[in-house]
């Protein structure tokens, strides 16, 4: 369980995957709430207030406006969490919901870092990627990559890959590989998470900045600990091979490490894609 470093905790809850709010995925932040996870955060010590994000526009409005009014609202919970002096945990129904929370972090006016712990890369571009998935172009999407019609309403700042550590990786597109090569993306596959050098390449990528922004897809997990996942990968690290995150000695000049989405995706969901693991060096 998260040890708090603060007395408040701001749970902000994003039932959406991508622009849908009908699918599995998106009925798994209110399936957790369900199952007590507020009453364990105060059992942990956290004082907990809970925000949902909804958008007024009709199911059947263009794609690309429904994401970026959901990234708006998300943006906005999580700049009014630390107007209050809360710690915002976000749950949400896809990865797409990044965009939004790293824009709100943003506005503290603060160089933000990114740990994304995943077991596929999001990393795809509107041209590169097999399906047309847009949860699968999120990474790229902060970055400054992919889908401008998204970030960019919400005024998000892209974040340089050089700030970004992706960990538990083994499930990368061709395109993905090519471009994690070309760029120098830091990744961190399952088999090294626990290795000292591990730990160091992470705070390479974090030197400097004030604030963590950590994303976390269960599906970097191995399926075998979190098996209600869409697109569940074997190998990946269990409760026992977790990455030492930063915010032990070697983080404490930073002020927060921000938490999102712990979420789980109901089994078949999403559209089928090919997938090929990267060797430990990419």
């Amino acid at each position: 369980m998260l040890q708090p470093r603060k007395a408040s905790l701001e749970v902000i809850v994003v039932p959406y995957e991508v622009e849908r709010a009908d699918t599995a995925a998106a009925r798994a932040p209110a399936a957790l709430l369900g199952l007590g996870f507020l009453k364990r955060l105060r059992q942990a010590g956290w004082t907990v207030h809970q925000s949902d994000v909804w958008t007024r526009l009709e199911a059947g409005a263009p794609k690309d406006r429904i994401v970026a009014e959901v990234a708006r609202a998300t943006a906005r919970a999580v700049a009014n969490a630390r107007s209050q002096g809360r710690f915002p945990l976000v749950i949400s129904g896809g990865c797409l919901t990044a965009v939004g929370v790293v824009a709100g972090l943003q506005r503290t006016g603060r160089d933000l870092g990114l740990v994304w712990v995943d077991a596929h890369g999001d990393f795809n571009t509107p041209e590169s990627t097999p399906t047309g998935y847009w949860d699968g172009m999120s990474l790229a999407a902060v970055c400054g990559r992919s889908l401008p019609d998204v970030y960019k309403p919400v005024e998000l700042r892209p974040v340089h890959y050089r700030k970004v550590a992706h960990l538990a990786g083994r499930a990368f597109d061709p395109p993905e590989i090519e471009d994690v090569r070309r760029l120098s993306l830091t990744v961190i596959p399952p088999d090294r998470l626990r290795e000292p050098e591990a730990g160091a390449e992470i705070e390479r990528c974090l030197s400097g900045t004030r604030e963590v922004y950590l994303h976390v897809d269960l599906d970097g997990l191995d399926p075998q600990d979190a098996p209600a996942v869409g697109f569940p990968e074997p190998g990946g690290p269990g409760p026992g091979r977790s990455p030492a995150l930063p915010g032990g000695s070697a983080g404490a000049g930073r002020d927060d490490i921000f938490w999102d989405e712990l979420r789980a995706r109901g089994r078949g969901r999403g559209p089928p894609t090919a997938r090929h693991r990267p060797a430990a060096s990419e």
